[in-house]
């Protein structure tokens, strides 16, 4: 039960700073005058599919590391996790096509969050306060 609470901690702090990204990247189209509907779609599209693939991530990742420990295998437990990494890739590859050839929101909005959510998975790892972070004591 700790593993998936500490996975729920990480998914709400993502979620939290992913909110005030997409806030701002949708202050900045509105001070531009490029702000639609498409937009806001779009956004709202990115940030789902940028929380899920770090949801799935986490589950894999968390998954394959018990499996390594409890078969001692952990070639296994990283092949399987590389696997995950194309697997998401290209179903995130395939939703983006679709929905950008049916021209459901606009292309950029849609895949900022998904960017934006990598730089902010980097800050919040570097500012945690414990021996993984950027501000471990030696």
């Amino acid at each position: 039960m700790q593993k998936h609470r500490e996975i729920l901690h990480q998914v709400g702090r993502l979620t939290a700073a992913l909110a005030v990204c997409v806030a701002v990247m949708l202050v900045i189209y509105a001070l531009l005058g490029a702000f639609t509907s498409s937009v806001l779609l779009g956004a709202i599209i990115g940030m789902v599919l940028a929380i899920g693939n770090f949801v799935s991530l986490s589950i894999t990742v968390s998954n394959a590391v018990d499996r390594a420990a409890r078969d001692n295998d952990p070639q296994r437990a990283q092949l399987s996790i590389q696997a995950s990494g194309v697997i998401r890739l290209l179903v995130l590859a395939v939703i983006y096509i679709l929905l950008f050839r049916a021209k459901v929101c606009d292309p950029v909005a849609a895949l900022l969050p998904l960017l934006m959510a990598q730089a902010v998975l980097k800050l919040v790892e570097f500012f945690r306060k414990d021996d993984k972070g950027g501000d471990a004591t030696v």
